[in-house]
């Protein structure tokens, strides 16, 4: 999820304020607290109420045409084939495809076009959009749209490029999201040869911290989690191009990237499931270490969210009480969050579309944590 508080420089923008902060957000805190101390079963019954609710919002932002929201928007709704096939809205899906196929797919096997719109998080868009296609058997967005996805991997580090510039070139800088979102993708499609190429920029990038590693535990403090294409290394304050989103504080009660260490263990979690391969559960705990030692305030931000990614698929590994817990009090999180009509507010609010692409991940994240919940009955 892109930290959208922050513009291109990181300056913080003016109108960031409001709805996951004091004093709007005090009583989801208080229902929350209540919900976890009720039993398991009534738990995860609020959650599928709330994966029922989120699911009915956005078949309401569906239009007769196939496009969920508003297209003039842009490419906001990458992730609702996804969200859609999971939940067992195949004709949702299916319709947004459509859309997808007739408005933005070129003739060469790319996504753009006049309704393409945004720039950034180029490579994870498609990528996410691969992923549901694939779901649905619809191919021409799958396996087609993959060869140009792949142009975005960066042939040293294995990462992908982030953004295509105004001249349609890569950028230079590149993180863990997006580039999970691609082995994703690559995961989808058969291509555990890429993925693990993303599995090992993964372990590079963690091996190339700083030293601020926690004593007792060996965690880092702080993490630097974008990449430099040009320099191979991670971005640092003083770089050209440095903000700083690009840095997390595990420490600091503020916004930012806290989506790092949950969608890197549900990757190398779902890597290890393709593979058989378990010497890349190591770096998935360690990941989601990192996610779980963060100060509690974390949760008092929507980037949390994909934290439950990494623990609900590491649960489903390992049967670990510990991942167990996490996975449902993120569901209590998710729960407590939801408004009244089924959606979920983002960080910044600018436009109704911008709680559509929220609803579309947080509606995904309740059913990966509703399946790895009763995957271990």
């Amino acid at each position: 999820m892109t930290d959208k508080t922050l513009d291109e420089s990181g300056s913080r923008r003016p109108e960031a304020a409001g709805w996951w902060t004091e004093p709007a957000r005090a009583a989801d805190r208080e229902r929350m607290a209540r919900l976890a101390g009720a039993p398991d079963a009534e738990r995860i019954a609020a959650i599928r109420t709330a994966r029922r609710r989120g699911t009915d919002y956005l078949l309401a932002q569906l239009r007769p045409d196939g496009c969920v929201g508003d297209p003039e928007r842009g490419f906001e709704y990458y992730r609702a084939p996804w969200t859609f096939s999971l939940v067992g809205e195949t004709e949702a899906a299916e319709a947004v495809c459509g859309f997808i196929r007739r408005n933005l797919l070129t003739p060469d096997g790319r996504i753009d076009g006049p309704l393409r719109k945004i720039r950034t998080d180029w490579s994870y868009r498609d990528a996410t959009l691969i992923v549901g296609a694939q779901r649905v058997g619809a191919y021409d967005l799958s396996v087609g749209l993959f060869p140009e996805l792949l142009r975005w991997q960066d042939p040293v580090s294995g990462a992908f490029a982030n953004d295509r510039e105004a001249d349609g070139s890569m950028s230079d800088v590149m993180d863990i999201p997006y580039a999970c979102g691609a082995g994703f993708a690559a995961l989808a499609v058969g291509r555990i040869d890429v993925a693990l190429r993303v599995a090992g920029f993964l372990r590079t990038i963690r091996a190339a911290q700083a030293p601020s590693e926690d004593p007792a535990t060996g965690i880092p403090r702080t993490f630097h989690c974008f990449w430099s294409r040009a320099r191979q290394r991670p971005m640092l304050p003083g770089d050209p191009g440095y903000g700083p989103h690009m840095t997390v504080e595990n420490g600091a009660d503020r916004m930012q990237r806290w989506t790092i260490g949950g969608i890197a263990a549900g990757f190398l979690a779902r890597l290890v499931l393709a593979t058989g391969d378990r010497a890349w559960l190591a770096l998935a705990r360690d990941y989601q270490a990192f996610s779980l030692a963060a100060t509690p305030a974390q949760l008092r931000y929507p980037s949390a969210c994909k934290s439950s990614w990494g623990s609900s698929l590491l649960y489903t590994l390992t049967g670990e009480p510990v991942y167990r817990d996490w996975t449902l009090r993120m569901g209590d999180w998710y729960v407590a969050h939801q408004d009244d009509d089924g959606a979920w507010r983002p960080w910044v609010e600018t436009h109704a579309n911008d709680r559509v692409w929220i609803t579309l991940e947080f509606v995904m994240h309740l059913d990966t944590l509703l399946g790895a919940l009763a995957s271990r009955p």
